[in-house]
């Protein structure tokens, strides 16, 4: 069974006696970019610790995945993150029997900086649970694997949707959303390159970034829901999504 954690970016998938917490875009090593641009904040990474700490305690989960972008710059790993990532995983690693991670697009020579006992993926993801509780995770930057699609109940993140408000005075204010929406499952295994014969319909998760302080794109304006290539595959279509606020609130 997979559940949305009401008020958090975040999703608990049960399986037996397991049960795992789903987050992902942490953005590890963010406020380096933004001091640049002269907002002095406090390390955010210890937020996001107390979260997960408190995710984990309430929902009595003895494993995590993270699905991508653990940290914030492209490439390169900065001398933030040299830091912050190794001790926030040295935590995760208190906190959890287990600890993986699907690397994003932000995750560039994630491993040289990653404790030996995290699990890491790669690109693709794969599929966590057993027979009708699996469910395929990836980031969202690269093509899910066979299986993942396969298992008609995938997971990513990587876009960072935000809807856009505008009240009687013209202000604008964005906030994250979750998006729920079908899948073709030959489609977008088509898509991806996979020979499967696999046919029907599966149902996509799109996560929120669980770092709060990273910006979004509006998934109400422009051509916003064409971001990877899952979401711009014809295998997907944004009519007759479900999309709704972190609190709940649906916005369609």
């Amino acid at each position: 069974m997979l559940r949305i954690v009401p008020g958090e970016a975040a999703l608990v998938h049960s399986d037996g006696g397991t049960s795992t917490l789903l987050i992902s875009d942490l953005h590890l090593g963010l406020e380096k970019e933004m001091a640049k641009k002269g907002f002095r904040l406090p390390p955010y990474s210890v937020k996001m610790v107390g979260r997960v700490r408190d995710l984990g305690e309430r929902y009595g989960t003895t494993r995590i995945v993270i699905l991508g972008d653990v940290k914030h710059a492209v490439g390169k790993v900065e001398d933030i993150e040299w830091g912050v990532v190794p001790w926030f995983f040295d935590t995760m690693l208190d906190l959890f029997e287990s600890v993986e991670v699907v690397p994003g697009n932000h995750d560039g020579n994630i491993k040289s900086v990653l404790p030996p006992r995290v699990a890491l993926r790669g690109p693709e993801g794969g599929v966590i649970g057993t027979g009708r509780s699996r469910v395929g995770v990836a980031h969202g930057h690269a093509w899910p694997s066979e299986e993942a699609i396969r298992t008609r109940n995938l997971v990513i993140g990587h876009s960072h949707f935000t809807y856009e408000m505008k009240d009687p005075l013209g202000a604008r204010t964005r906030e994250s959303v979750w998006v729920s929406t079908t899948y073709d499952v030959a489609q977008l295994l088509e898509g991806a390159g996979w020979a499967s014969k696999a046919a029907g319909k599966g149902r996509l998760t799109v996560m929120p970034p669980f770092n709060r302080m990273v910006g979004g794109q509006p998934i109400n304006r422009g051509k916003a829901f064409e971001f990877g290539p899952v979401l711009s595959s014809r295998s997907v279509s944004l009519e007759g999504a479900d999309i709704f606020l972190t609190d709940g609130t649906r916005v369609t």
